[in-house]
């Protein structure tokens, strides 16, 4: 089953409570595509009946918490509103064609709600917390990517995002795609005022995984479609997040582009990035790391 955690308490019996009603949704919606996932009448009726529900209830949801936020006079509303509307206009759409097209394979299903949890933990763990002064957006001064700085910011969000101490230590400030075991790599587009930001990221498999056990309190390798959703949308949001806390920035930010890249592919599109930070790091979970063609280059 999905796990909650008291890191995505905020305080608000409201919200706090919308919240766990969603990762129960998200729950039944799992045990039935693992007791009944081979059929494709519970696979329509499943997808259909959560984005009926999910439109309905996220409206309701994401309303309520813009009010609370004008009514407080909180600074960052404006971002916070954008990603209310991204989730709708991108994320929900993209499910409502699958609806309309009639496609409804398992792993559509799997990334439907993949998707779903990743943008949810990272936004509940972060905007959200933010709201009521919690958590690493609440601390809006820029702090300049340090070495130390960047690996404390990792591990803080880490533990506040999926309840994990990863302990996690910078072990090469000069990464440029050496191999260090099976690992799932990604390309994220940002947009911002100044002009577009890519980063290429990547974990290893066997860290993924652990995590997916942690998140979804079961064995996972068989619903790699899940676990690949789940990382993709937690990550652009991640990175997001990291960065808007080094350039202390919660505006003009905008996701441009996400996708995976294969293995033999790692090297070129790190030559192509030309970046200036790119950082291996090892943790107790295994290894993880992040390229950047920004202007802001890691300092020791």
């Amino acid at each position: 089953m999905l796990t909650w955690s008291d890191n995505y308490i905020m305080g608000i019996d409201q919200f706090d409570q919308e919240h766990q009603r969603l990762f129960r949704l998200a729950e039944q919606v799992i045990q039935r595509m693992r007791e009944r996932g081979d059929e494709v009448n519970m696979r329509r009726f499943l997808i259909r009946e959560a984005m009926t529900y999910i439109t309905s209830y996220f409206d309701r949801h994401a309303q309520a918490e813009e009010a609370y936020m004008r009514r407080i006079g909180y600074d960052g509303y404006g971002m916070h509103k954008k990603l209310h509307d991204d989730f709708r206009s991108i994320q929900m759409a993209k499910y409502q064609k699958f609806i309309e097209n009639g496609q409804c394979n398992k792993d559509d299903v799997w990334d439907f709600i993949g998707s779903g949890i990743g943008w949810l933990l990272e936004h509940i763990a972060t905007a959200d917390m933010a709201i009521v002064g919690k958590g690493i957006l609440a601390q809006t001064d820029a702090i300049g990517v340090y070495a130390a700085a960047l690996e404390q910011e990792i591990n803080v969000l880490l533990t506040s995002t999926l309840n994990i101490e990863a302990n996690a230590k910078i072990a090469n400030t000069h990464y440029a795609g050496e191999y260090f075991g099976k690992a799932i790599h990604q390309k994220i587009v940002y947009q911002t005022d100044a002009g577009d930001i890519s980063i290429v990221s990547g974990i290893e498999q066997s860290f993924m995984l652990d995590v997916a056990k942690l998140l979804y309190s079961s064995e996972v390798k068989d619903e790699m479609s899940l676990i690949l959703s789940t990382l993709q949308l937690f990550s652009v949001h991640f990175w997001q997040t990291l960065g808007m806390r080094f350039m202390g920035s919660r505006n003009g930010v905008a996701v441009k582009e996400s996708h995976f890249i294969m293995d033999n592919q790692l090297a070129v599109e790190l030559e192509k990035l030309n970046p200036t930070t790119s950082v291996l790091f090892n943790s107790d979970k295994g290894k993880f790391y992040v390229a950047c063609d920004s202007a802001y280059p890691l300092n020791q």
